[in-house]
């Protein structure tokens, strides 16, 4: 886990809910979405989804169409901390450089809502989840799907994969 603050902090215009975890699998052609918190020592998912942008539009729209996302679900969630899976790089340089710059709009989003950011790899984020840090993807949604309720499904892999990273979150940071 990395954690990173700013050293400087906008006051935040948000009134933030304690212990509620943004979690992000961030992509460009998809972001996985996913509001979490705890309840009773259980995780609690209160909204997912996955945020498509369209191939067809500018690279600039596309990166709009996230944050403008990313900013409706902080407002109407309120939560005190994004939690995102770290960038990892394949073979294909430009799909990288796509996502940092995804990324990028993510944090700068998460930075104005003056929330705390948290990064997990891969290997941490199935290693909560399963207990096992090189499991599959059949083998994390499985259990994603047996640690929490969803009250529809998933179209994208993105979202349950952002689901993971806010249990991981919940089960892994003691300051909520």
């Amino acid at each position: 886990m990395t954690r990173s603050k700013a050293s400087t902090r906008m006051p935040n215009k948000i009134s933030a809910s304690r212990g509620r975890v943004l979690a992000i699998d961030p992509g460009f052609d998809r972001v996985g979405i996913a509001v979490l918190q705890k309840e009773n020592s259980k995780e609690k998912v209160l909204y997912s989804d996955c945020i498509v942008t369209d191939r067809k539009a500018p690279q600039e729209q596309r990166l709009r169409q996230i944050g403008e996302e990313l900013l409706r679900v902080i407002k109407e969630h309120a939560p005190s901390t994004l939690a995102m899976e770290k960038l990892f790089f394949s073979q294909n340089v430009t799909t990288g450089i796509r996502v940092a710059e995804a990324r990028g709009v993510i944090l700068y989003e998460a930075a104005r809502a003056n929330l705390d950011v948290f990064e997990y790899t891969p290997q941490e984020i199935k290693a909560a989840v399963t207990g096992y840090g090189k499991a599959s993807k059949g083998d994390l949604e499985r259990m994603v799907l047996r640690l929490v309720a969803l009250d529809h499904k998933p179209k994208h892999d993105d979202e349950i994969d952002a689901v993971a990273v806010g249990i991981t979150h919940l089960a892994t940071y003691k300051g909520i």
